[in-house]
């Protein structure tokens, strides 16, 4: 169970925040019909009391889902139509679909592509290895980039994908990527983003420790949503020893405060 009052801030914070990456050519961005959905009366308290009752899972990444499945299935004008879609054929796993989502006033089904990432910009590295995520440095920005754009994205319009969807009488229309996430940069800013990540995305900054001081540990669940931790974690909450944390320093901004053991490259 999670606090009404902060599901209702997530979900605020979902429909309006800046996407993280851009869409590739031949795909379009899902924000345009998240707010659209957001803006339909009474979908948002709808949603959260839909996520009120169910368990808050531990994955980040499922909750970021379920937030925006929330959104879709109390929506008028679109209907989630299925989520994280197996694709197998003659034993084989071909992968998953995030989401298909309906427009039910033109009949399209689109197909939806998430993620929620959050990456520490390095100077002065080559840009495979120069935004890591936090605690993963296998988790690179450019990789996230280059799988989205030629893995994920792709996988609806491959013809033995696009059999199987017909199959069970689905045909995808349009792609569609939805985004979220902040890159935190050193405290001179000297790290460059790469070019598809977008100008308006969120951002923080990163330095080593110890935390400065009454900082407020933020919980990794709310990662996505610093201010929210404001009610669910003291300030007298410590980052974990020798792994990256997120903090919001006196100021309200958040801050990944990095252990002497915490690996970056």
């Amino acid at each position: 169970m999670s606090d009404p009052a902060t599901l209702a801030g997530e979900l605020e914070w979902l429909t309006q925040a800046p996407p993280l990456i851009t869409p590739p050519p031949g795909c379009d961005s899902a924000d345009a019909i998240l707010r659209q959905c957001a803006g339909e009366p009474g979908v948002l308290r709808r949603a959260a009391g839909t996520l009120a009752e169910q368990h808050r899972p531990r994955r980040l990444g499922q909750h970021f889902e379920n937030l925006v499945a929330a959104v879709l299935q109390h929506s008028q004008r679109y209907r989630l139509v299925a989520r994280n879609v197996p694709l197998r054929l003659n034993g084989n796993t071909l992968g998953e679909l995030d989401m298909l989502v309906e427009d039910k006033n033109t009949g399209e089904l689109m197909h939806w592509e998430l993620a929620l990432k959050f990456y520490l910009g390095l100077p002065g590295e080559p840009e495979e290895r120069a935004w890591p995520g936090p605690n993963n440095p296998k988790d690179q920005l450019t990789r996230k980039i280059d799988h989205l754009y030629h893995q994920q994205l792709p996988r609806s319009t491959e013809p033995a994908v696009a059999a199987l969807l017909a199959e069970q009488g689905l045909h995808v229309d349009r792609r569609l990527l939805l985004t979220r996430g902040r890159l935190f940069y050193p405290a001179d800013g000297s790290a460059t983003p790469p070019a598809e990540v977008t100008d308006e995305h969120e951002w923080g900054t990163w330095r080593y420790g110890p935390a400065p001081d009454q900082a407020a540990v933020i919980p990794h669940g709310l990662w996505h949503y610093p201010t929210g931790s404001r009610a669910e974690a003291g300030p007298t909450d410590r980052p974990a020893d020798g792994r990256a944390s997120m903090v919001l320093d006196a100021t309200g901004k958040p801050v990944f405060v990095l252990g002497e053991t915490t690996e970056t490259t």
